[in-house]
């Protein structure tokens, strides 16, 4: 497992660590969404800021979107900050993006600071 959960308040961050792949994305979007406090949950961080490597293709994104917008049915009010400068995880963010249908609104930060800033604003 290459991420941690920290469940706040009404939030949730997950760190991921190390190197990554699709099934660490997955594991880690079903481990949240599958807990009982998601129905409170309001935002998601998710820190991309300490891995070494990312081996997951843009398009495998689409398998995470899958998973969250089927959450989205239960927790429509879920905004998904990405914490991360890394140019692989950016690709991924933007295929996210481009799906057909929304799920969870998302938007790329260098630092958790501005993360947080956007959620709360």
């Amino acid at each position: 497992m290459s991420y941690t959960l920290l469940w706040e308040t009404r939030g949730v961050v997950l760190r991921f660590f190390g190197r990554i792949t699709i099934n660490d994305l997955l594991s880690a979007s079903n481990a949240y969404e599958g807990d009982s406090r998601f129905d409170d949950l309001i935002y998601v961080i998710a820190d991309y800021s300490q891995i070494d490597r990312c081996d997951a293709k843009p398009a495998e994104i689409e398998n995470v979107w899958a998973v969250d917008y089927g959450a989205k049915m239960t927790n429509n009010k879920i905004k998904k900050a990405i914490v991360t400068t890394n140019p692989d995880i950016i690709a991924m963010a933007r295929c996210y993006v481009a799906a057909p249908f929304p799920a969870f609104t998302i938007k790329v930060f260098a630092t958790e600071t501005d993360a947080r800033a956007w959620l709360t604003a």
